[in-house]
């Protein structure tokens, strides 16, 4: 199973990963322009989005991980 994790934050209208220039730090309420399609995109709405990604994805290693270590003790 992976250790790290990477999470593209993407743009709520066209999926594009989102960029920001090197060194800003964004907080709750900040407004991310999509390079892409240019709509503004909520800081906090594509940290959830992100956030709920990275929690399934988890998900599904944490169930292959224990698919493969258990596969053969139920049959």
């Amino acid at each position: 199973m992976e250790e790290h994790f990477t999470i593209d934050v993407v743009c709520l209208f066209c999926q594009a990963t989102l960029k920001v220039e090197e060194g800003k730090e964004l907080q709750s309420g900040d407004m991310i322009k999509c390079q892409e399609c240019g709509e503004e995109n909520d800081f906090d709405s594509v940290m959830e989005v992100a956030k709920e990604k990275g929690i399934a994805k988890v998900e599904a290693e944490v169930a292959d991980e224990l698919n493969s270590k258990f596969k053969n003790l139920f049959k």
